[in-house]
């Protein structure tokens, strides 16, 4: 039988399937929930049941006691509540599928460490009982003087105060030596997230693959740490990873960690082996090695995260092999339109 759970005062509804709780059938149908379970920060989750009857995991044994509830002061624990009957709760940290408003938030300068010769990471860090509220795979503007094009990909899932980004610094590339310079230069930073629609707010159903090329990384890794944790996720994962050589793969062990930890994640580096920037040729050469693996294209979703050349180039050959176009996302669909 269907159950139907109400949030007050947002008046958000949406249906359970048996066994499920609260936390987890929101989460599956695209609502934004406060919590932080992967994070070890416990209880943010907590609302008050207003009406219904519960089911309660309790902590240490994992035993159930049933609860039929009417009193609003009782509180409980979403990821731990499975209504058995339609319920009412109270909790102001729920929003509805792909509903976050962008915030400025003075972020402090952690730290800046270098990955490359030229590419950063910069850990930036929110004001003192503030959590940024961002989907894996968004990025932010960072507010800088004379700069208006300073866009970053998070690269960090979310439910922290920690902000990461990559950034890339080659000489010549003007802009983004602006940023590391003033970034270098101050203790504090204001940015402006979450922004871009190519995002996980939920754990999918049908098999993933995130294809990368170069720093395009970044936006990857958010959304392989968004989802390696949750056990929920039990699809097949692929990540392709796209360099012309293989030192700029800077953070192969740690996408070589995440194959190894879990059984249905793979990793295929793929490493064109030429300097130019410009030859298309490493674009081509990830293709390839996505269109030879036997996908079941029906059953999958595919994230992509490069220059707008390498995007196109996947697309155009992904949706001839069976994709739908609805199961294709990068932001570069947004940004550079074709």
């Amino acid at each position: 039988m269907a159950i139907c759970v109400r949030f007050q005062p947002g008046d958000y509804t949406f249906m359970l399937e048996p066994g499920e709780t609260v936390l987890e059938a929101g989460l599956r149908q695209g609502f934004r929930l406060l919590h932080a379970c992967d994070n070890g920060v416990c209880q943010i989750c907590r609302a008050d049941l207003v009406e219904g009857q519960i089911e309660r995991i309790a902590y240490q044994a994992e035993k159930k006691r049933p609860q039929a509830i009417n009193d609003r002061s009782s509180q409980v624990l979403l990821c731990r509540a499975k209504p058995y009957t339609d319920c009412t709760f109270y909790f102001q940290g729920i929003r509805g599928p792909n509903e976050l408003e962008a915030k400025t938030f003075a972020m402090q300068i952690q730290d800046i460490k270098p990955l490359t010769d030229a590419i950063y990471q910069v850990r930036l860090l929110a004001p003192a009982g503030s959590i940024p509220e961002f989907f894996a795979g968004q990025y932010l503007q960072l507010i800088i003087p004379g700069l208006n094009n300073a866009y970053f990909s998070i690269a960090n899932a979310p439910g922290t105060r920690t902000v990461e980004l990559h950034v890339e610094a080659q000489p010549g590339h003007v802009s983004a030596v602006a940023v590391m310079d003033y970034l270098r230069q101050q203790a504090v930073v204001k940015a402006r997230l979450p922004m871009g629609n190519c995002f996980l707010s939920g754990v999918p159903r049908a098999n993933v693959i995130l294809i990368a090329a170069g720093t395009g990384f970044t936006q990857i890794k958010a959304l392989a740490e968004y989802l390696h944790p949750q056990s929920a996720f039990e699809k097949e994962l692929t990540f392709y990873w796209g360099v012309r050589r293989p030192s700029e793969m800077y953070a192969r062990a740690t996408a070589e960690r995440w194959e190894q930890v879990r059984d249905n994640w793979h990793f295929v580096p793929v490493f064109a082996d030429n300097p130019d920037n410009e030859w298309p040729g490493h674009h081509e050469e990830l293709v390839k090695a996505v269109l030879a693996d036997d996908h079941d294209w029906q059953q999958t979703l595919v994230f992509v995260s490069g220059s707008p050349t390498m995007v196109y180039t996947t697309l155009d050959a992904l949706l001839p092999a069976g994709l739908p176009e609805n199961h294709f996302f990068s932001d570069v669909l947004e940004y550079a339109p074709r």
